[in-house]
């Protein structure tokens, strides 16, 4: 995908991916092959393509409780990634699968490697949705914003604002959270 303003001679370059499920077992077939086969596939194209921005948006774990070696294929990709284009910027969406709060707690290391993650909604202090914290800048590779990225991870019960005229289900909370924003 790129993306080019219209008063700007900049291209954005940005791979968009999800669903990767690094873990999953089909059938009781072991799949870690594929997952290092595609991880490696994927660092080798964001190298060639100088992808400005690597946009992950969910279910990066197909558990919410990974296994270690899950784990580790995925910071070894995201240290690959980085290595071998070091102006690489990733963004990380939490989705059904991915515990939230497991997929953030990186973010102080991941952060050195231009990393943002979104697995919670951000909340102020007084408890609102952090609707500013969702936005994230896309940069270029002079490092100039060249868009933003409203990051949303996957909604759980109470992440939404509860309905005010409508019923309190997940469908009305999610499209007043959306029409918020």
């Amino acid at each position: 995908m790129e993306f080019k303003r219209k008063d700007s001679n900049m291209a954005l370059h940005i791979i968009h991916t999800a669903d990767w499920h690094l873990g999953q077992s089909f059938f009781g077939y072991d799949r870690e092959e594929e997952h290092d086969a595609f991880l490696t596939w994927l660092v080798g194209l964001l190298a060639e393509r100088e992808v400005d921005v690597l946009l992950i948006s969910g279910d990066v774990f197909d558990v919410a409780n990974p296994s270690a070696a899950s784990q580790r294929r995925f910071f070894r990709f995201l240290r690959e990634a980085n290595r071998h284009n070091p102006a690489l910027q990733m963004v990380i969406i939490a989705g059904n699968h991915d515990s939230a709060a497991r997929l953030e707690a990186p973010i102080p290391l991941l952060e050195e490697w231009n990393t943002s993650i979104v697995g919670l909604l951000p909340r102020t202090e007084a408890g609102e949705i952090d609707y500013h914290s969702l936005l994230i800048p896309l940069f270029n590779k002079e490092r100039k914003r060249e868009a933003l990225c409203l990051a949303v991870p996957y909604l759980r019960q109470g992440d939404y604002p509860s309905p005010e005229e409508e019923p309190n289900t997940y469908v009305a909370g999610v499209g007043r959270l959306y029409r918020e924003l």
